[in-house]
């Protein structure tokens, strides 16, 4: 898959999905999937187009939004589903100021001269999002391309939306975020020194400062740890260690029988299941006793996991 901004393309033809895709859930998935297919059947290259940064962030900065993948992480989900060019315009209030007739026939049709544009039922486009499927429909048939509007993906009866997993995650209901996600949610990021503490209780952890912007809630989890492209039983903690009174929010992992040096290394933190609260104990040693409960029930949880490298 190549990743190309806009302005360095000129397709002669294409089929094409658009959306800021934060998180790469299950009803993107289905749109690229689709463009992927159609895309084959006509023999021409498929594109998914987004906007970097996310839209929100530019409109929108004191809303604070917490991105549920980072640009990276969207390459490699994208690449993964089989998808030939990523195409990103770089997200300005400039650009956020063009009318949705101008965004149409002079960006996408212009530069991706699309047969088939594949969108989402809530799709909306150009200032103020003002355009919508009604009028892409008429700019459908003045502009010459096929407009095909995909449903909602639903489970539980919820629609999956980027809002609902953000939701999830914030709560700690990481098992609920997989049902909507496709995945389970992770972060990732270099290996840092930490405080030590863990090593002295028999835990060694590996701490990283995730790229990601959207942590769980404080807790202990039960996860698994991409390294190299293989995965390894852990558990996880994120929050502040209250226990010795420490501030910094942190996410530190102890990766089950697991001896190398993981400082400066990408490591990547998978949460399967939340299993409690962090507790502030009254010592080490009930500290030191509660990680050896929450080791063994890692390891049942996880003994029904059959994780592959993506």
């Amino acid at each position: 898959m190549k990743v190309l901004e806009i302005n360095e393309i000129d397709f002669k033809n294409s089929v094409i999905t658009i959306g800021s895709f934060d998180g790469i859930h299950l009803g993107h998935r289905k749109l690229m999937e689709l463009a992927k297919s159609l895309a084959l059947k006509l023999n021409l290259p498929s594109v998914v187009l987004t906007f970097h940064p996310h839209p929100l962030k530019v409109l929108h900065p004191e809303e604070k939004i917490h991105l549920i993948t980072t640009f990276q992480k969207k390459i490699e989900l994208i690449r993964a589903i089989g998808i030939d060019y990523l195409i990103y315009i770089t997200f300005t209030p400039r650009f956020a100021s063009m009318t949705p007739e101008d965004f149409i026939e002079n960006v996408i049709v212009k530069k991706l001269n699309p047969v088939k544009i594949i969108v989402g039922h809530d799709f909306g486009f150009g200032i103020g999002k003002s355009g919508n499927i009604a009028l892409l429909g008429k700019l459908a048939n003045k502009l010459n391309f096929d407009l095909v509007v995909v449903g909602p993906v639903k489970m539980s009866n919820k629609i999956v939306s980027s809002t609902l997993i953000r939701r999830l995650v914030l709560s700690g209901r990481v098992c609920a975020v997989k049902r909507f996600l496709g995945r389970h949610y992770s972060v990732h990021g270099k290996v840092v020194k930490g405080s030590g503490r863990g090593k002295k209780l028999g835990f060694p952890t590996s701490n990283i400062i995730p790229e990601e912007e959207l942590f769980p809630k404080d807790g202990v989890y039960a996860t698994l740890v991409k390294i190299d492209n293989e995965f390894h039983d852990s558990v996880t903690n994120v929050g502040s260690n209250p226990t010795f009174n420490e501030e910094i929010r942190r996410i530190e992992t102890y990766i089950f029988n697991f001896d190398k040096d993981l400082y400066g290394k990408e490591i990547e933190v998978f949460f399967v299941a939340r299993l409690r609260p962090e507790i502030k104990f009254d010592n080490a040693a009930q500290l030191e006793s509660r990680i050896r409960k929450d080791i063994t029930l890692t390891t049942a949880i996880l003994s029904k996991e059959h994780m592959a490298p993506i």
